[in-house]
């Protein structure tokens, strides 16, 4: 089968040929590479093109957008260049174990009623060191994935799992070549390409993660994944409060999606799911007690909402977080 490789690249000097590098040396190479540049300012497009002379990768290929897309169109345009039957995404800050390519490849091989695979991470800091971060209650990969069920190796998700968080960056995944048809056909630029991708995947529990960490994924100012070292109670307060817009269009874009995708394929809990998004986007909007009893009618609030997220909620029903905030300041 052949197997490809798709990278978004914007002002990834710092990293960028890294990454390449552990592409490069797969112990199974990919039989092509597709690398398209968004109109980056800095030294990216030449460290890429003097990558790929130096080493003389002749199925590698670079691109340059005529105009800064961003990278949700980045990704969608590479992906629908792709000729592969299996295609790899690539950020171009992270570092690839050498067996990636040849693990991921072979368990889509051995079963095609995967559509999507992802992988676990290991998380590294601008020195390429690992990084540990503190496990949350039922949580794996780097706190991404919640389960209350032990991961085995090979484990599925349903649209009821994917609905409520995405499961590993989308730069972990592997996706098959007939779910980047159905891909292309459907996306709408709203909700993250990696997200949909997992979405439409679920809907017949095609959506898969191997719990192996395969990618070495990089931490730096861009990319913190909410992590701080400095996470008093003030800063909780702010992150809540700052956090509200964010969420308010997150559960937008889910709904949006859902709809699309609702009504290409047949999906059992597709109203449930649509009811419990509204009841999110409700409380986000309109933040009273009486909204949030009725968010708490669902379960799948418990299985997203920490136990100091609860807390807070409450807060913010009562109209109390204003006081909160100003004893946080005495």
């Amino acid at each position: 089968m052949k197997v490809s490789v798709v990278i978004a690249t914007y002002n990834g000097e710092d990293f960028v040929t890294q990454q390449l590098e552990s592409i490069r040396s797969q112990n199974r190479e990919p039989d092509e590479v597709l690398i398209c540049d968004d109109r980056s300012t800095d030294n990216t497009q030449r460290l890429v093109s003097n990558f790929i002379e130096k080493n003389s990768l002749d199925n590698w290929s670079f691109m340059i957008n005529s105009e800064n897309q961003g990278y949700q169109k980045n990704f969608y345009n590479l992906l629908k260049k792709a000729s592969g039957d299996i295609i790899f995404l690539s950020d171009q800050d992270d570092e690839w174990t050498s067996d990636k390519i040849e693990k991921m490849a072979q368990i889509m091989q051995h079963d095609n009623s995967i559509e999507t695979l992802n992988s676990g991470i290991q998380l590294i800091d601008q020195n390429s060191d690992k990084v540990a971060l503190p496990a949350r209650k039922n949580f794996y990969n780097a706190n991404f994935l919640y389960s209350k069920e032990p991961l085995r190796y090979l484990n599925s998700f349903s649209l009821d799992d994917i609905i409520k968080r995405n499961i590993s960056p989308g730069c972990s995944m592997c996706i098959s070549k007939n779910l980047r048809d159905e891909f292309v056909s459907t996306y709408n630029f709203e909700l993250p390409h990696d997200w949909f991708l997992n979405m439409i995947a679920s809907v017949d529990k095609k959506c898969f993660f191997l719990n192996e960490n395969l990618i070495r994924y990089r931490m730096h100012n861009n990319n913190t994944l909410g992590v701080s070292e400095n996470w008093g109670a003030q800063s909780k307060v702010n992150s809540f409060e700052n956090s509200r817009q964010t969420k308010i269009k997150e559960f937008e874009q889910l709904l949006s999606s859902l709809t699309i995708i609702s009504q290409r394929q047949d999906i059992k809990s597709a109203e449930h799911l649509a009811n419990y998004l509204r009841a999110r986007l409700r409380f986000y909007k309109k933040q009273t007690l009486g909204s949030l009893l009725r968010l708490r009618d669902y379960k799948e609030y418990y299985q997203t909402a920490t136990f100091r997220g609860q807390i807070w909620d409450f807060l913010v029903a009562f109209k109390l977080k204003k006081i909160i905030y100003r004893l946080l300041q005495m």
